[in-house]
């Protein structure tokens, strides 16, 4: 199947009412909770590595002070959001993939539509709508663990003074900032879930196990590459 007839075709089968329930909470809480504690360890490191680079390269100049606002803006506005599609997005697609081509291999999409049953209905929506759900909620998580593993870095390892430092990211970060990285998250999160259905669902029958090997390396590749390449336009977007 082509992918701009597949695009068409998820598109009228996740806004064609509400998809099955038990499908969508059960890929909403393996998206959202399943990626929280991968999410929360690289998240800290993140942040805290931002504090530390930046740190280094503003003391040579005397600008240490400004650490705060550096990492509001690095973090909040890039960094964090970019970090939750690609890294949740690679754990989550990959599930999608995998799961979807070993359906296709097994001839289950095939029993579906012998039964009657719309598989672009019954698995394509559900797993858009949980996906491009729970993503905006993780970049929103990202940012709030990211500042406070930048926070405690700055504060507690490099002696930047704490009211300065939460008085830079407070004049720097607004809530056009948190709602931006919210709306990434949006359409990262639609774009990750179509781009890993889409691998999954078109699988070879005649390839095998090597067939679900092969969606889920595509569609983790392809996922990352169009959240970093749209981030640009975004932010170029939102922010120029």
């Amino acid at each position: 199947m082509r992918f701009d007839r597949f695009v068409v075709q998820a598109v009228r089968a996740q806004f064609r009412g509400i998809p099955p329930m038990d499908e969508f909470l059960r890929h909403a809480i393996d998206a959202g909770v399943g990626s929280l504690a991968l999410l929360t360890l690289l998240t800290i490191f993140a942040g805290m590595n931002l504090s530390v680079q930046a740190y280094g390269t503003f003391a040579r100049f005397g600008g240490q002070e400004m650490l705060g606002l550096f990492c509001g803006v690095g973090g909040i506005r890039e960094l964090y959001p970019v970090m939750a599609a690609v890294v949740c997005g690679a754990r989550i697609g990959a599930t999608l993939a995998a799961s979807l081509a070993n359906m296709q291999i097994s001839e289950q999409v095939e029993a579906l539509e012998v039964m009657g049953i719309d598989p672009m209905r019954r698995l394509i929506a559900p797993r858009l709508w949980a996906v491009t759900l729970m993503l905006p909620l993780l970049c929103a998580y990202a940012d709030a663990v990211g500042i406070c593993a930048s926070y405690f870095s700055a504060v507690h390892q490099m002696g930047i003074n704490e009211g300065v430092f939460i008085s830079q990211v407070k004049e720097i970060v607004t809530l056009t900032d948190l709602f931006a990285g919210v709306v990434k998250g949006v359409i990262f999160g639609w774009l990750v879930a179509l781009v890993s259905c889409y691998h999954g669902f078109r699988a070879l029958k005649r390839d095998g196990a090597e067939g679900v090997g092969i969606a889920t390396n595509r569609a983790i590749v392809h996922g990352a590459v169009l959240c970093i390449v749209l981030n640009m336009f975004l932010s170029a977007l939102m922010y120029a």
